[in-house]
């Protein structure tokens, strides 16, 4: 729930949109509170700058008041969605909803952000099974041919909002443990054409350590996303990147 006004969210998006001329590699998705995404996406929308929504519904029509449904996300020009969220998780969401809402979302043209991770960081391999779990149960419904389609987001409960987020060699060995279940379930070639983000205390000092080390795509931003000079500076990290 962040900016908390309209205005404040105009100002940062202006912010943003003034800087993002020197961008010239990174492609960024913001995903503002959903009263807010229509007058901004008029504002800034373009081919490496896009807006998408925080949530979805996961039934497709009926009488569900204060739900959005993935078809109304759709004619509002929605290209992205974040599915999963640990947030929502904790306010009871399940791997199934959330299975329900990728297939909708994926059904409207929407590119679904499917988050999972571990509650808590392990030193040993107590992780495997707790994300084996998340990605084969909210995955179930989604075919071979529309995986691609999907980005997943891992974010290790421990991180977030934490002053270090996790080491990239962390990130690494779960980026290569989420490419191995995935490959399981749709074969090599698809596994290493998902896009993988990493989310978690993420700031422009960690953000090109964090890909180049974690060998991940890229980043699920939170905190840094509401100030102007942080999120452009985590865009020119990734912009360094070769």
């Amino acid at each position: 729930m962040n900016p908390e006004t309209l205005k404040q969210a105009v100002a940062l998006n202006d912010g943003i949109k003034k800087k993002l001329g020197s961008i010239k590699k990174a492609v960024a998705v913001m995903c503002p509170p959903s009263l807010y995404f229509s007058q901004l996406k008029t504002k800034t929308a373009s081919k490496k700058f896009f807006y998408g929504l925080q949530n979805i519904a996961k039934d497709k029509s009926g009488a569900f008041t204060g739900e959005i449904s993935a078809s109304m996300a759709g004619n509002a020009g929605v290209s992205y969605v974040i599915i999963g969220h640990s947030e929502r998780r904790a306010l009871g969401e399940t791997d199934e909803e959330i299975c329900k809402k990728i297939e909708l979302a994926l059904a409207e043209g929407i590119h679904p952000i499917l988050c999972v991770g571990e509650p808590k960081m392990e030193d040993n391999a107590g992780y495997v099974s707790f994300i084996k779990n998340q990605l084969v149960k909210c995955l179930a419904g989604v075919t071979a041919s529309s995986i691609t389609d999907v980005i997943i987001a891992y974010e290790p409960l421990s991180a977030i909002g934490a002053k270090q987020p996790v080491t990239s060699y962390e990130i690494h060995q779960r980026n290569i443990f989420i490419k191995k279940v995935l490959a399981d379930m749709y074969g090599k070639t698809k596994a290493f054409e998902v896009t993988i983000l990493y989310g978690g205390s993420v700031n422009a000092e960690n953000a090109k350590e964090l890909v180049d080390g974690g060998e991940v795509d890229g980043l699920l931003v939170g905190r840094a996303s509401l100030d102007v000079d942080d999120f452009i500076g985590i865009l020119r990290a990734m912009d360094s990147i070769s």
